[in-house]
């Protein structure tokens, strides 16, 4: 088809409101399944992204619940400590602080996976874009062309369709006339019997 790079401003994106082309119906019916390298690697890149930030948005609420339930948990013990003098809990309230500040490492990288991924998911969009953007137009050069062809036998099959149909009414007209009109001169035996020798 054509080679010519598409060239397309990334502010379309905000400008147009395009929205994430995965989860749009239209794009997915008529680029979601298209016989595209292209396409289909930049889909499933941008696929795996936004699942990457599904699961790193569920990561972050899973780590802030359990921090909370840590937090819980050191209240609990430092009181059993403190107040009802179990000291052999002091260990266990070492585990807790521990715990928390692996945690609070975890929801930091976390956090900053989640800041940087959406930069990475409108990129991967745009290229989705372009990609779909050119295939489109390739296919419509072709798709464009194969309807002119179809047209063009369209016609050419009513134009015989018309001679077909004009030979039809011609010698069914001959024959409509010609029999009666031998009919007549010949009379029904006569008929009958050329009937039966001839057109058996």
């Amino acid at each position: 088809m054509f080679n010519k790079s598409i060239n397309l401003d990334e502010d379309i994106l905000l400008k147009n409101k395009i929205p994430l082309l995965i989860n749009d119906p239209t794009w997915t019916k008529l680029f979601g399944e298209a016989n595209d390298k292209s396409i289909q690697n930049t889909k499933e890149e941008l696929i795996q992204l936004v699942n990457n930030e599904s699961n790193l948005d569920m990561k972050s609420r899973e780590l802030q619940k359990e921090k909370l339930n840590c937090m819980k948990m050191i209240l609990g013990v430092s009181d059993s400590v403190n107040n009802e003098n179990k000291l052999e809990n002091i260990e266990l309230l070492d585990e807790y602080k521990k715990r928390i500040h692996e945690i609070n490492e975890e929801i930091d990288e976390v956090t900053f996976q989640l800041e940087t991924i959406p930069k990475s998911i409108k990129e991967s969009n745009f290229n989705l874009l372009k990609a779909t953007v050119k295939y489109g137009y390739d296919e419509l050069k072709y798709r464009e062309k194969v309807v002119n062809q179809v047209v063009g036998e369209i016609e050419s099959l009513k134009e015989k369709l018309m001679e077909l149909i004009n030979t039809k009414h011609d010698y069914e007209e001959w024959i409509n006339e010609t029999y009666p009109f031998l009919h007549g001169l010949l009379g029904s035996n006569e008929m009958e019997k050329l009937d039966r020798e001839i057109l058996k």
